[in-house]
């Protein structure tokens, strides 16, 4: 008996998937998985499988931490760009679906349009009414100069203003009937950058435009001699030299055949007045006639001399701002106008008239308070100004371009009394009325 208790019983051997629990079947493959691959180089694991997890974890809770340091405003502006940056895609399904129905409405107005003329409701046009021919833009020799020379006064929201207000100067100027020469002057820093990544660099695509990294002195010295070559533009629109009418030349005497001047009248001798006159053999006897023609040497007019350089014409400059005493009246060819192209929520006061008074730059407002009445402040964008200069081109009416381009909801209106004043008119009770024109930008920013 005592050697068949020493004895061992043999082990029954067990179902490991039924009886092992889950956590032993684990260690048993691991162990098998171990003998299997005991030649095979070891391979970096992690220790817990759920490390990438926890680094991604990590990063997030130190970008939280980084954010953490910004205020509760500069959080929300982070999180509404992230927000934004998130929601690209779905705009552009959205966008895409838009142009589609659009499109299918534009098609389904036509299906009607063309069923209609079938059944006889509507008179078919005639061919070739209403069809205009493309109207090209005339260059005239004016330039519009805006001075991008502020991007370090700005924040990052007022240059994305900026940015917008100089693609619309570019679509106004290349629209309009008469085109001026426009400038970005002073071409760099965050609006350049601006321009080169989020707008995907569509400004170097833009037709007769010119940016230039030098200043708006530099750029008016460049566009001086273009304006005066015969690719400068013609004298057309307002910039169209006036005739006097025909009431005004016959009380002047003048007639309709152009007047000559004194300079261009030559007197020749008749033959018989020739034949007539006495031969002098002495010039020294001959009799001195207060009638004579001769002019003295001295008076004579010198040569200019061909090897001498000519002297190079001084460029026109004048710099629009709120803050100048002058008035501008009339816009004159060969002439450039700076435009201060800053949105800074009116901080930088007087700012630009203080650059120009500087540089010894002739400065001018546009006469708004003279033309114009407003319920609120007389505020206008950089687009606006380019627009309003544009619209001055093609009328020639001051209060004409106001009411065509100021927005309505500045509820502006004319003033009563003539609009066709007579250029270089002023009146001293506008000015009074209104403190002097405001030449402001649309973000309640002075065009300084």
């Amino acid at each position: 008996m005592a050697d068949v208790e020493e004895r061992p019983s043999k082990i029954r051997k067990l179902d490991t998937s039924e009886e092992l629990p889950l956590k032993a079947q684990e260690t048993t493959k691991e162990i098998e998985k171990a003998e299997n691959h005991t030649n095979d180089p070891p391979v970096d694991e992690p220790e817990n499988p759920n490390e990438e997890q926890n680094e991604s974890e990590k990063g997030n809770e130190a970008q939280a931490l980084d954010t953490s340091n910004l205020s509760k405003s500069q959080q929300k502006k982070l999180r509404k760009k992230q927000e934004w940056e998130a929601g690209k895609d779905y705009r552009r399904v959205l966008r895409r679906q838009k142009h589609k129905e659009r499109q299918a409405r534009k098609a389904e107005a036509k299906a009607e349009l063309e069923a209609k003329y079938k059944s006889g409701e509507l008179a078919p046009p005639e061919p070739g009414a209403g069809k205009k021919g493309p109207s090209r833009p005339i260059q005239v020799p004016v330039s519009l100069i805006l001075d991008c020379d502020f991007n370090e006064l700005m924040l990052e929201k007022e240059i994305i203003s900026l940015s917008a207000q100089l693609t619309r100067c570019y679509s106004d100027n290349r629209c309009a009937p008469y085109r001026s020469h426009l400038v970005m002057s002073s071409w760099g820093g965050s609006l350049k950058d601006r321009f080169e990544t989020v707008l995907s660099s569509n400004h170097l695509s833009w037709k007769g435009v010119i940016f230039t990294e030098g200043n708006f002195v530099a750029a008016a010295e460049e566009l001086d001699p273009i304006m005066r070559g015969p690719k400068g533009g013609r004298k057309v629109g307002a910039l169209a030299p006036k005739e006097e009418p025909a009431s005004e030349q016959k009380k002047n005497g003048s007639s309709n055949a152009p007047a000559t001047r004194p300079e261009a009248v030559a007197t020749v001798p008749k033959p018989e007045e020739a034949s007539l006159k006495p031969e002098i053999s002495n010039p020294e006897m001959e009799p001195t006639s207060t009638n004579s023609t001769e002019v003295p040497p001295a008076a004579k007019e010198t040569p200019p001399n061909p090897e001498e350089p000519a002297a190079k014409p001084q460029p026109q400059i004048v710099y629009l701002t709120s803050d100048s005493p002058d008035t501008l009246t009339v816009l004159s060819p060969n002439t450039s106008y700076i435009i201060g192209g800053i949105v800074d929520k009116n901080r930088h006061k007087g700012l630009c008239y203080k650059r120009a008074c500087e540089l010894g730059i002739p400065t001018a407002k546009l006469p708004i308070g003279e033309y114009m009445t407003m319920q609120s402040r007389s505020v206008l964008a950089i687009n606006h100004v380019v627009e309003i200069m544009l619209k001055w081109l093609e009328t020639g009416d001051w209060g004409e371009a106001f009411l065509a381009v100021i927005p309505k909801r500045k509820e502006a209106k004319l003033k009563n009394r003539n609009k066709a004043k007579k250029d270089g008119e002023s009146e001293s009770e506008s000015d009074e009325e209104m403190g002097g024109a405001n030449l402001e930008n649309e973000e309640d920013v002075e065009v300084k």
